[in-house]
């Protein structure tokens, strides 16, 4: 029985490179390169405002999450904790929702993809169509848009999802080393591209305000564009859901989940900021149904040739690549678990035996992705995902305050500050964030997965109990090491340099724009 379960447990080759890359870039791209950038064509300068606010609202979730992974550093994230801190069903509800909202990035961050790579091959001389419509696979059936362009929106996007679906079938090892090539690329690739550009900006984009630009007037509208900019900052929680791969995951993940946010904060900023300052004035509200807006506000501002490639070769490359890798690993560890629990078919819960990842479950999330790419719409994903993972999150604060009282003596190697404030400050926050931001299209399909959410559990999951071989599963996981002393310090010296560049690269997005509009 011990061969067997060992057999079937992940290993552990997660270092804090690895998931602050995993985690920053399971964040950065769709949300930044798409939906949260045509919030700049509703806001202009002031979507700093909705930028900070986000931040603010993420920070006590990423310092929960630190304490949960490092409690318990179990695959599934926050499966594994609402099934230990409230009860089954939960669990089951909220995985159900937060594998949804993973696949659905995935797939968006695949149709994103897509825009900016035939501006790409059009930057390099290409004669390919260009079109910011969103289509389906029922429009082209239907006649509604030319094979050309359909084919041009889908078959880049669906083959990166292949692609991305391979690498993490080939295990967790070859999605940490291609997850740091990817985000050390995008960064690259960003700083040339600031270089390259700065010399065109202009700060009156960031602080002159056009018709219709400026802080959205109602409450629905400003709500939801605030959560287009808070979903730039979500998958934040991404690596707690391999904490059963992280290699001193007590000390590892906290670091991670408190690094991350600034590194997302000062990625956003410094993007938004240039998009703001490159964009003519009169082209500004123009962003917001820009299926491109980097790339499109550059061609208003007549820039391109080598800077207009530098940009796409980083956002398709590097921010988008980044993103895939999580989207499609994440929830194939929530699958992973589920089945191994009996509350997902059984065949699921295979782990390969030469690769040692949930093989079956990454494939499963690669047919899936491929469904939500055929949809065609990244504005009605990213709502519909965005509502999806506020419930999960929702379920993963009240996990964290459940488990404070219901274990208080838990072995907790690092501790949220000011955690039962936190915990109840975010409940409210997203709840009402939630409700006021709202989208009258996307929330019927968030209701109907809800529906079937809790059919599955009413009449699949009710009655069967989690198997032993589960619970030794999750005993073994559990039982971590510590460091020795030189491999702590080493650890002590890699986290100050991340958190000393995160805090650097945040401060001097916030410089920009204060300096925009003082100056």
């Amino acid at each position: 029985m011990e061969n067997k379960v060992q057999a079937q447990s992940l290993s552990r080759s997660l270092g804090l490179a690895e998931c602050v890359t995993i985690t920053a870039g399971a964040v950065i791209g769709v949300g930044l390169f798409t939906v949260g950038s045509q919030i700049v064509g509703l806001m202009g300068g002031t979507v700093i405002i909705a930028s900070l606010i986000a931040f603010v609202l993420i920070l006590f979730p990423c310092a929960m999450y630190g304490e949960l992974g490092a409690a318990l550093p179990l695959a599934g994230g926050t499966y594994s904790f609402a099934k230990r801190a409230i009860n089954y069903p939960v669990a089951v509800f909220e995985s159900w929702n937060y594998t949804l909202a993973q696949v659905g990035i995935g797939a968006s961050e695949a149709m994103a993809f897509s825009n900016y790579f035939v501006r790409l091959l059009n930057a390099l001389g290409c004669n390919v169509p260009v079109d910011n419509g969103d289509y389906s696979l029922f429009d082209f059936f239907n006649g509604a848009v030319p094979a050309d362009i359909f084919l041009w929106k889908t078959l880049p996007a669906i083959g990166l999802f292949i692609l991305f679906t391979v690498i993490s079938y080939r295990g967790i090892e070859m999605n940490g080393k291609t997850q740091n090539f990817f985000m050390f690329f995008f960064w690259a690739c960003s700083l040339v591209w600031f270089a390259t550009v700065i010399a065109k900006a202009d700060f009156s984009g960031v602080t002159e305000m056009v018709a219709g630009v400026g802080i959205p007037a109602g409450v629905n509208a400003f709500a939801q564009a605030v959560l287009l900019v808070l979903w730039c900052f979500f998958g934040y929680e991404t690596i707690v859901g391999m904490g059963s791969e992280v290699k001193f995951p007590q000390i590892t993940i906290p670091r991670a989940l408190l690094i991350s946010p600034f590194c997302v904060l000062a990625v956003n900023l410094l993007f938004q900021w240039f998009l703001c300052a490159l964009t003519p004035a009169e082209n500004i509200p123009d962003l917001y149904t820009a299926a491109a807006p980097y790339a499109e506000a550059m061609q208003y501002a007549g820039i391109v040739g080598l800077p207009l490639i530098i940009l796409c070769l980083g956002i398709t490359l590097g921010g988008d690549f980044s993103t895939m890798n999580p989207c499609i690993a994440g929830p194939a560890r929530y699958m992973y678990i589920m089945a191994q629990d009996g509350n997902f078919p059984k065949y699921f819960g295979a782990v390969h035996p030469k690769h040692k990842s949930p093989h079956r479950a990454v494939v499963l999330c690669g047919v899936l992705g491929i469904f939500f790419i055929l949809t065609g719409s990244i504005k009605i994903v990213a709502m519909m995902c965005a509502y999806n993972q506020i419930q999960a999150y929702i379920i993963g604060f009240w996990s964290f305050l459940a488990l404070r009282k219901k274990e208080p003596d838990l072995h907790r190697p690092w501790r949220c500050p000011a955690g039962t404030f936190g915990g109840w400050f975010s409940i409210i926050a997203f709840a009402i964030l939630l409700i006021l931001a709202y989208d009258p299209v996307a929330i019927w399909f968030n209701i109907g997965w809800d529906v079937i959410a809790i059919l599955y559990y009413v009449l699949y999951v009710r009655k069967r109990p989690i198997p032993q071989e589960a619970i030794d599963l999750e005993a073994l996981a559990l039982a971590t090491v510590e460091p020795t002393a030189e491999e702590k310090a080493a650890l002590d010296a890699q986290y100050k340099r991340w958190r000393i560049g995160a805090y650097i690269f945040a401060a001097i997005g916030v410089i920009l724009f204060a300096g925009s509009w003082l100056f």
